[in-house]
Parts: structure tokens; sequence; C-alpha cells
């Protein structure tokens, strides 16, 4: 009854066709700040069971991407964020009777202060809401930070609010999030648009590159059964995703990171979202073999014609001269064209490879502010740790200079 009874309060607040007696009732039984938030259109939600319904419903047709889909992130604050003690604020803003947005935010504590972030941690390359088609109609870009102001006031208590890793764009439409008062991100994002035909995207590329492509792919396949895969999501995808997760954790180690695919909590994650299947469907796990043995893995996420690849990898030092790494991602561009997506992304952080498939990456934007003075000094090192991070991204010897670091200590 709760879920059913918090349901016809978003509707009300939205001004829904409902008596205004109704109406005033279900306001005056709140609180002011309830009652704020009701007139404006916007519900939270404290728990993953209470937003379930609506969220379920919203991000059919919603634009956004996948790492906002209930599933994705009720997997991980199942296994990761509820361990860490993150509170969720699950936000909805309702306009003429329908959701025109839904943000999974949350609340932690953080060096003795609540923090107000994005729901997904490490596990969530892009951070940003759910937004209707025609959320632009109700809410232009000028007017968004108002609406963010009556969020932040009907959310609970909060002292900064930290929102990183948030893309321009979200499925092609202005992310809200990014027109507040934001600073840059160290990384970019490598998305691009798909063609109707893997021949019309090779032809992208430079003449001495498609010839070397076509001819490392010849001399593979002299070696022996070179095969290209996708597995169908259930105990055989799982099983595989935790072999090519093994092979990804190894590669960063070497290069001196410790990832998240080393923490057992993300991998059983990992795992549970690599069982889900039929509608519910969020993972592809994909492999490249040679004589039926491992070279190269991926896992990607789809959502409504656009696949994004978070993991790619290879067993190194086996046939590195033919660049089995690159025939896999060729042959994962091949088969989403195939399956009809439409846009491919390569996710979040600069790589060579990624340059030679999107010469236009697009921009990523953090956003912290204080909500009172004794958040002040605590943002303002936040803020200096953001733009430190960026300026040595920027700067090739000096990213350089951390890379080699980073491997000798990796290697002590």
């Amino acid at each position: 009854m709760r879920q059913n009874s918090e349901r016809h309060i978003v509707e009300a607040g939205a001004l829904a066709p409902i008596s205004d007696a109704l109406h005033r009732t279900v306001l005056r039984s709140e609180p002011p700040r309830s009652r704020l938030a009701l007139a404006s259109g916007i519900q939270i939600y404290g728990s993953f069971e209470e937003a379930e319904p609506v969220w379920r419903e919203f991000e059919g047709t919603a634009q956004g991407t996948a790492f906002q889909r209930f599933d994705w992130l009720s997997n991980w604050h199942k296994y990761v964020g509820e361990a860490e003690g993150i509170e969720p604020a699950i936000v909805t803003v309702t306009r003429g009777g329908h959701v025109i947005m839904l943000a999974a935010l949350g609340i932690e504590w953080h060096m003795g202060l609540r923090r107000l972030i994005w729901l997904g941690g490490r596990m969530a390359d892009y951070k940003a809401p759910l937004l209707a088609a025609d959320f632009a109609t109700y809410v232009s870009p000028d007017g968004f930070p108002t609406l963010w102001r009556q969020i932040c006031r009907a959310l609970p208590p909060h002292d900064f609010v930290q929102l990183e890793d948030q893309p321009e764009f979200v499925a092609g439409a202005l992310n809200p999030f990014a027109t507040l008062d934001s600073q840059p991100s160290a990384d970019k994002a490598y998305v691009f648009s798909l063609p109707d035909t893997f021949e019309e995207l090779t032809m992208r590329y430079r003449p001495e590159t498609r010839r070397i492509d076509r001819a490392k792919a010849r001399k593979l396949s002299a070696l022996g059964k070179v095969a290209f895969r996708t597995i169908r999501p259930g105990v055989e995808a799982a099983l595989k995703l935790d072999e090519i997760l093994d092979h990804k954790a190894a590669q960063l180690r070497a290069q001196g990171v410790h990832s998240i695919f080393e923490d057992e909590a993300y991998r059983a994650a990992f795992r549970s979202l690599a069982l889900l299947s039929g509608d519910y469907a969020i993972v592809e796990v994909a492999e490249l073999t040679l004589d039926g043995k491992f070279l190269s893995g991926s896992v990607s996420l789809q959502m409504q014609g656009h696949s994004t690849l978070i993991v790619h990898t290879y067993v190194q030092g086996l046939h590195d001269r033919l660049s089995p790494g690159r025939l896999h991602l060729l042959e994962h561009l091949n088969a989403s064209i195939e399956a009809g997506y439409r846009t491919y992304d390569l996710s979040v952080g600069h790589a060579p490879y990624k340059t030679s498939f999107c010469d236009a990456p697009m921009s990523m934007f953090s956003h912290i502010s204080a909500r009172n003075a004794v958040a002040y000094p605590l943002v303002g090192a936040v803020q200096a740790r953001v733009a430190l991070k960026r300026s040595i991204k920027a700067n090739p010897k000096l990213m350089g200079v951390y890379r080699r670091l980073r491997e000798k200590f990796a290697g002590a």
C-alpha cells in the first residue's frame, strides 16, 4: 500500500486531474519541505523498493544510459553501495501527469559531512538522469537551476554536493545537470554513430589502416580457426564474464592500477547482471578465440539502440603483433551494426585506439558545491583535486611520468 500511496501523491503534486480539495488536503498533510516538493511535482524515494514501479515503467521509454537502469543500480547497491553506507535519495519530477525525469541520487558520510552523490559509484561510467523525450518542453536549460534548487530543498539534509562523471549529452539530448555551475572533468567520452553497414564504417578509416587490418586478420586466420561470438545471458555468460574480468584485472594490475575487478563485491554484482535475460537483459559478453582458446573478450551494455563497451581485454604476449584486441573490436562493431544498434560508445577515458573511431569526444563535467558554510573548506579541496587531475591528464609529459611511476611501484 505504501508504494501505491506514494505513486498517487506524485500525481497529485504534478497537478494530475484530481479535485482541488483533495490536492489541498494532500499538501496540508505533509510537512513544509514535502508540501513544497509536491507542489513542484518532486517526489523523493528512500529505497529501491519504493522507486521500482515508477522506475521500471519510466526507463522503458526514457532517454538515458544503461548505467541508470533499475537493475544496474539496484544490483550495485545490493552488493556494494549498501555496505558502503550509501542511502538512496531517488528523485522523480512529474509534469502533466507523467514523469519527465528520474535522478538516482544518494547520500553518504564523507570526512564527517553528508555528501550528495549519484548512485553507481565506480560501476557507473556515466552518471546522469533518465529523461522523458519531451523533457525540454517542460524544463528549459535556463530553468533547470531553479528546479535543481527545489530538488535540493526537498532532499534529505546534506552538507555538500559532489556530482561527477556527468556527460554533456544523454542519448543525444542536453544533460540538464551539465548546465549547472560545473568544472570540466579530466576525461572525455568516445561516442559515435553507426552506419547501416560495416563496409560504410570501415570507409571512415584511412586506406592504409584498412589494408593493415585485413593483413593481420589473414595472418591470424592462418594460425588456426578464428571465431568471434556473443554469449546469451545466463550461466555461461556469467562464467565467461568472470574469465574476462580476471584478464582485465591482471592487465590493469601490471599498470599499477587496482581496479574494481579485483573486488569480490563488484564481481558479484557483475555476475548477477550477466544472468539477467529477456526484457531485463543489460550485459552482453563476447569473445574472440583461436582454435577454441581465448584471445580477447569484451563486456558491453545495451539500451535502446546504444551499445557501450565497458571492458575490453586480450591475452597479452600472445600474438600481440597481430592485434587480436583490435580484431575483436572490429568484429563487435560488425555484430552491433547487424543487431541494429545506431550508436557505439567506447566509454570514458583516453586511449589511442579510441581516436581512430571517434575524433570528436564528448565532454564530461563535475558539479561540486557546498550547501552550508561548514562544507566550504572540503568543497574547495575537492574542486582543487579535480582541477589537478585534469591538468595532469591534459599534459602528455606529466601523464607519462605519472604512468611510469605507477608501473614502477606496482612492480616493487
